[in-house]
């Protein structure tokens, strides 16, 4: 076993009469792990989500063992990404990740799949790690 630690900064000055500090830490158990980079081929997944993570791999998740997933694009290009394994584009619940954002979540993988798209036919670089 091995402990991850997801720590969370948002410090602002400026933006409210009242300055902004904010630091979380959630530490986690996990037993797999591992970040890796993909290239995501142009003519995958642009006219249509594909499945990105499939909850099938992850088998150890459920209601109170999550599965923690960070997923950078480290393209050019926006993906668009669906937590809950919808497969239509431009659906409510994406979310949409421009070139060089992150993001980090918990995943009960025991149900959904992550699927994703992108926003035109270009390649598009991404960075994803899933510790569970």
């Amino acid at each position: 076993m091995a402990t991850i630690n997801l720590t969370s900064t948002i410090n602002s000055t400026g933006l409210t009469s009242d300055s902004i500090a904010v630091n979380v830490l959630k530490s986690a158990t996990v037993s797999v792990g591992g970040i890796q980079r993909v290239l995501i081929p142009a003519t995958q997944i642009v006219s249509a989500k594909a499945v990105f993570l499939a909850h099938a791999d992850y088998a150890d998740a459920s209601a109170t063992n999550s599965t923690y997933v960070y997923i950078k694009n480290a393209g050019t290009i926006t993906c668009r990404l669906s937590l809950i394994g919808n497969t239509s584009n431009d659906a409510e619940d994406e979310v949409s990740l421009a070139a060089g954002q992150w993001t980090i979540f918990p995943w009960r993988a025991d149900t959904a799949n992550i699927t994703l798209y992108l926003a035109s036919g270009t390649a598009n670089l991404v960075e994803y790690g899933v510790f569970t």
